[in-house]
């Protein structure tokens, strides 16, 4: 994937998930994690 063709939110949104997937001890982003980040977003 490309994340340079993405916006800077979905680039952000991707870097959240992982760091969230991580602290749960997952070894890949999985859509929940996508998901909650997106719903945590202050500024939607």
């Amino acid at each position: 994937m490309r994340l340079d063709k993405l916006t800077l939110k979905a680039q952000e949104a991707i870097q959240n998930a992982q760091q969230l997937a991580e602290g749960f001890g997952h070894q890949q982003i999985e859509p929940e994690h996508l998901l909650r980040v997106i719903l945590d977003q202050k500024d939607r």
